[in-house]
């Protein structure tokens, strides 16, 4: 009974041999497969992340908006939502209370707001969602923002991919992290907005591209390393507010900046984004043909 048992123990080893063996077998992947397969990850980003849903941005000062997509609203719904008149958002102060019109049957955070509901700024609460739009007041730097958002945004459907220049591995490049005494604050600008925005920069990185040394001042994203940069493609073969890109933090002084990867702000693809314009020290007076390219419209910050 013993030797059938270790018989059966050792078939059944079989397809996972065969599957190590056909994976030893399989040919590296290579950089221009890996790339491409970041730009398809990038390209399913923008589709369904919500950048395509955003259909409307009022900056809140103190009184009252409309909503609605008659022309005596102050913020203005697409007629294709058939919604003459939604409701009102109320701001006093730092507090914020949205009141659906009659007839509109609207919830805030899940519950029914028959009336005047407080609204919190805070992310992943104050979500109002009615006939069949979303929306939610946030802080963009020392501002108050309301945002509006559609799912059956046509502009969704109408996303057809981004467009890149080809691979070409000499844009990446091994950089040294320079850091500073310590973490400065930055005020940058928004396109679209008088508003700014405040983000930490901790040091730069210095690397060569091609016979050029190059310094840029990065920002610091969650576990990662942010570039905002400009070059002379800008407004022509590329988005007119700049390009992005992230990069692994540090280690042991150094980091890997790919170009291959940087890419068109999401104010790109919708106007109703905000997104921070590059710093006057990451203004590059040479032309960095790697990365994103932009065939649209420009939306010039």
């Amino acid at each position: 009974m013993r030797r059938y048992s270790t018989m059966i123990a050792c078939l059944a080893l079989v397809p996972w041999l065969l599957a190590a063996l056909a994976r030893a077998e399989d040919p590296p992947v290579s950089y221009e497969a890996q790339i491409r397969k970041w730009r398809a990850d990038f390209d399913a980003d923008v589709r369904t992340g919500g950048w395509l849903e955003l259909i409307g941005r009022e900056k809140l000062v103190e009184g009252t908006v409309t909503i609605g997509s008659a022309t005596t609203c102050r913020v203005r719904l697409p007629p294709r939502l058939g919604i003459p008149k939604l409701g009102s958002v109320t701001r006093h102060g730092n507090e914020f209370r949205f009141n659906p019109v009659r007839g509109i049957a609207a919830t805030v955070d899940g519950a029914p707001a028959h009336g005047p509901t407080t609204l919190s700024t805070k992310s992943g609460t104050g979500r109002v969602r009615a006939a069949g739009i979303s929306l939610a007041v946030r802080d963009v730097g020392d501002d108050f923002y309301l945002f509006v958002t559609d799912p059956a945004n046509p502009a969704v459907g109408e996303f057809r991919g981004t467009t890149w220049y080809p691979v070409d591995e000499s844009y990446r490049v091994t950089a040294t992290f320079i850091p500073y005494a310590k973490p400065e604050e930055r005020q940058l600008p928004l396109t679209h907005v008088e508003t700014r925005q405040s983000w930490q920069s901790t040091g730069d990185v210095s690397f060569m591209l091609g016979t050029r040394s190059v310094r840029l001042r990065t920002f610091a994203d969650d576990d990662e390393l942010f570039l905002l940069f400009q070059d002379t493609t800008n407004g022509r073969e590329t988005y007119g507010g700049g390009r992005f890109l992230h990069a692994p933090l540090p280690k042991d002084g150094k980091t890997e900046l790919d170009f291959n990867k940087s890419f068109n702000p999401y104010c790109s693809v919708n106007a109703f984004v905000m997104c921070p314009i590059p710093p006057p020290e990451n203004q590059l007076d040479f032309p960095v043909t790697a990365g994103e390219t932009y065939e649209g419209p420009d939306h010039p910050p």
